[in-house]
């Protein structure tokens, strides 16, 4: 359970504070430091530029380090934070959509998010999942939906893969501030299961940032083709992508067309939440 936090200045919880105090026709209360204290770092994290690692948040917020990790541990548990293990980083999570319900388009949460992907993947017989940019290098899957069929391409909720892999990795390319020398340097370091030259890999990034949505056709994995959309911060980034992922016997270039259409339905959700998280 999260007790109250020591806070070692006590500026998290001056400021918390002090800003409801100012703000016209609120009732006197009695501040709770433990709230005060895990609402500033959630809004610390909403405006961070990236991941950052706990002794950052600690410095930054003035928080008693034990009392700051208990915070981001909790957070991360309750899918309000990302934490990577390998990087031991922090990042916002979906679980704050939840709270936004307002910021989405049709006025509902993050469930709603899931009920579309679930819904094409069912109709649609693909897997369908929603990967997150978590470092310069690397995305992270934060959404699995499975079709009802009996065979599919089952992947790992928190599995991290090289950030150029698949559709996916072609928006992150084509969306994104790298260099093309940094993009080879990455490309390179991939281990694809059909070869490709970098130039031929960039043709198809070219490609993805005309159309606004990529594919990969088993350069990856033998046997499996995928469609993607990315979701843009306001920088043009990709920041997610969804990602729909099938048999390649099941992949043709109309049914590309059709998915990405499908996919952007729960990518415009998302986007219109962004500002909030």
């Amino acid at each position: 359970m999260l007790t109250e936090p020591m806070i070692a200045d006590g500026s998290a919880e001056r400021a918390g504070a002090a800003d409801s105090a100012n703000r016209p026709g609120m009732l006197s209360y009695k501040p709770v430091g433990a709230i005060l204290a895990g609402l500033s770092v959630l809004r610390y994290m909403a405006a961070a530029r990236g991941p950052l690692p706990l002794s950052r948040i600690t410095r930054d917020l003035g928080l008693n380090p034990s009392t700051c990790l208990n915070i981001l541990r909790t957070l991360a548990n309750e899918n309000y934070l990302i934490f990577d293990p390998q990087s031991k980083l922090y990042s916002m999570g979906l679980g704050v959509l939840e709270l936004v319900s307002g910021a989405l388009a049709q006025g509902g949460d993050m469930r709603a998010v899931r009920a579309l992907t679930d819904l094409i993947s069912s109709a649609e017989g693909v897997t369908i999942t929603l990967w997150r940019r978590v470092q310069r290098d690397r995305i992270m899957l934060v959404l699995e939906s499975l079709p009802a069929s009996n065979m599919s391409i089952k992947m790992n909720v928190g599995q991290r893969l090289p950030l150029l892999v698949g559709a996916a990795g072609r928006l992150m390319a084509a969306y994104s501030n790298l260099t093309e020398s940094e993009l080879s340097e990455q490309f390179q370091q991939i281990r694809l299961a059909h070869r490709q030259t970098f130039r031929e890999f960039m043709d198809e990034v070219n490609v993805a940032r005309e159309r606004g949505w990529a594919t990969d056709e088993g350069h990856y994995t033998i046997g499996a083709s995928s469609v993607a959309v990315p979701v843009l911060n306001e920088r043009g980034e990709a920041i997610f992508a969804f990602t729909a992922t099938m048999f390649s016997a099941q992949y043709s270039l109309d049914r590309a067309e059709l998915l990405a259409t499908e996919l952007a339905r729960p990518a415009t959700l998302l986007t219109s939440a962004l500002p909030y998280m």
